[in-house]
């Protein structure tokens, strides 16, 4: 019966100052960005730009939250969360409209200290309504029984320990049976593996040996071929001291030099640096082979 009375008392301050701050929402303004410059200088800076800009809106909803979170306490619907909420609601409350430290005279600032006191002791009333249960028994007791009948249950289903040891020892068992049989096949396995490459790894030395030296051969073939058609050409034009003098004709020569000099190193060499050399000479080649049609063009203009 107490809490039917109380309830709606304590309220209805919040109710009718939260109805006066949506109808006369210009004359809380200046309370309401005062909250917001001292939220912006107490957060960090990674904060502070996230605290709304708006002061006429931020009154509004503090207004809008009062209404709705009074009338919920004072009807009983969920007491402890609208007393929460209403107690959110007295700090910008506190800090904006009541802050008797920023205040220009002794009579606002007495006038201040008053409302911020009575603010206070709202606050602590809400407080005590946020811990209220209405004898009912509180979340930290509910959560703990819980806890208690659900380690109960679980209790219950498990096996005995005899049941479990014996679980156990079969488990054990098995798994030692199908590690040594998984172990015996894979050495069995490995030793195969082993003999298969021990008898075949000659012949497969052999085969990428021939395969090596038939890439070397034909490499050497083509490169020799286009040597040979490249300095056919340069031979001709080097017999015109005209021609041989210009610049063109002149980066042939020196590029079929370099790749004359490629080939005789790849054609001295065998196995893989045959082969790395080979793709240095084709490299070459195919550079001469360009400077020599460059200079075709150039000659033939």
């Amino acid at each position: 019966m107490i809490r039917k009375i109380a309830r709606p008392m304590l309220a209805s301050v919040y109710v009718a100052d939260g109805v006066d701050t949506l109808v006369n929402t210009s004359s809380h303004i200046e309370s309401s960005e005062r909250f917001l410059k001292q939220m912006r200088t107490v957060l960090p800076a990674s904060y502070a730009t996230k605290v709304p800009k708006d002061p006429q809106l931020v009154a509004q909803v503090i207004g809008g939250t009062k209404v709705g979170a009074g009338a919920l306490y004072a009807l009983g619907k969920a007491p402890r969360v609208s007393a929460g909420l209403l107690a959110a609601t007295a700090v910008p409350t506190l800090l904006g409209r009541h802050a008797f430290w920023d205040a220009d005279t002794p009579e606002e600032k007495a006038s201040r200290r008053n409302g911020a006191l009575t603010n206070v002791a709202l606050l602590g009333g809400l407080f005590l309504a946020t811990a209220d249960t209405a004898g009912k028994p509180g979340l930290k007791w509910r959560t703990e029984k819980a806890a208690k009948n659900v380690n109960a249950k679980v209790q219950a289903a498990l096996p005995t320990q005899s049941e479990s040891e014996k679980a156990l020892d079969q488990a054990t068992n098995w798994i030692q049976d199908t590690t040594d049989k998984v172990t015996t096949q894979a050495q069995t396995a490995g030793q195969q593996v082993s003999d298969y490459v021990d008898e075949n790894k000659d012949d497969w030395i052999d085969t990428a040996s021939k395969l090596v030296d038939t890439a070397v051969d034909t490499t050497a073939g083509w490169l020799g071929t286009a040597r040979d058609t490249a300095s056919e050409w340069l031979d001709d034009v080097n017999q015109d001291t005209k021609k041989a003098r210009k610049g063109v004709v002149k980066q042939a020569n020196k590029a079929q030099k370099k790749a004359d000099k490629a080939l005789s190193k790849a054609e001295k060499k065998s196995g893989r640096a045959a082969k790395a050399a080979g793709k240095k000479a084709d490299k070459l080649q195919s550079r001469a082979e360009k400077a020599i049609t460059k200079a075709k063009k150039k000659i033939d203009k």
